[in-house]
């Protein structure tokens, strides 16, 4: 299949929970990826800390699409943690929808990934919760990180406490 890869990056500032976010996002169109492109893909997957995939509910072969993707992101950033929303666009197109509402929640949730169903075109407040959900989920998993590293730190400090501890009394035995 040929690719469309293009990346397109945004910055603004948003307020998520009454506290002001920088957000530089990303946005890469892609149909499928093979080759060169797929290491392109990576490269932008490496620096982000959370993803936002959208498929659209009068494309098929889009939703098949989000494993995939879902799962490209969880090995290059070598972990099942990475926070990832998945959004399903254009449900207001009931006419042509191919994909169902269960079908979209079924696969976020087999993902572990949270779940929107909106319209862009319709609904930006739909759009906006669904960046504010990740928001929260990337600072939920930084204090998950800190607080893996402050109890890590606080390991390293007792063993190398333990290890003077230890060649201090070794010591003075002899």
């Amino acid at each position: 299949m040929p690719l469309l890869l293009c990346k397109v990056t945004y910055r603004c500032q948003k307020i998520v929970d009454k506290e002001a976010i920088e957000l530089e996002i990303l946005d890469t169109v892609n149909k499928e990826c093979v080759g060169p492109a797929v290491s392109s893909l990576e490269s932008s997957i490496k620096w982000g800390d959370g993803f936002l995939i959208m498929y659209s509910v009068t494309d098929r072969s889009s939703f098949e699409a989000v494993s995939r993707l879902k799962r490209l992101i969880d090995h290059v950033k070598q972990t099942l943690g990475i926070p990832t929303v998945i959004v399903a666009n254009k449900c207001d197109m009931e006419n042509g929808r191919v994909v169902r509402t269960d079908e979209g929640q079924a696969l976020a949730s087999d993902l572990r990934c949270s779940f929107f169903e909106l319209s862009v075109a319709e609904d930006a407040s739909a759009v906006e919760a669904a960046f504010g959900q990740l928001v929260r989920e990337v600072r939920q998993e930084f204090q998950r990180h800190l607080l893996a590293m402050d109890k890590r730190s606080r390991m390293l400090q007792m063993r190398h406490a333990l290890k003077n501890k230890l060649t201090r009394s070794k010591t003075m035995q002899w």
